[in-house]
């Protein structure tokens, strides 16, 4: 009768950790997937700026606004809310230095952005270092 208890057990931990890897490693996929977007959208604002074409800057301000708006409930669920509030801001600040032709200042916060963006994805990573 032991054994059988036991069995549950170790297949229900067994089970637990299965869940637990599957979970990560999609929530890995989805950052990585989003992050890389948004990052190659903020490469083509840095060219537009870098190059002083202000109208089509301001439109990759909105597209990543719409990809932010896309995926900014699903991050929410998986990052601390910090992160999100840091990315509002920066975009924020991005979007008022394009349309004020803010060139150096745009380009900071362009970096800027892509930095907060871009170490998420490793941030959020299973691994031994994320764990302790």
């Amino acid at each position: 009768m032991k054994h059988k208890h036991t069995f549950k057990i170790v297949s229900s931990i067994i089970l637990l950790t299965a869940i637990i890897i599957l979970v990560s490693i999609y929530t890995q996929r989805t950052l990585s997937r989003d992050s890389l977007r948004m990052e190659q959208s903020i490469d083509e604002i840095e060219n537009n700026v870098k190059s002083e074409k202000w109208a089509q800057a301001e439109t990759g301000i909105g597209t990543i606004k719409t990809i932010w708006k896309d995926v900014k409930g699903i991050w929410s669920a998986l990052i601390d809310h910090q992160e999100i509030d840091n990315i509002d801001v920066t975009l924020s600040r991005l979007q008022m230095l394009v349309q004020a032709q803010e060139k150096p200042s745009s380009l900071s916060e362009a970096e800027a952005l892509k930095k907060y963006i871009g170490h998420i994805p490793a941030k959020e990573k299973l691994g031994l270092e994320n764990l302790f």
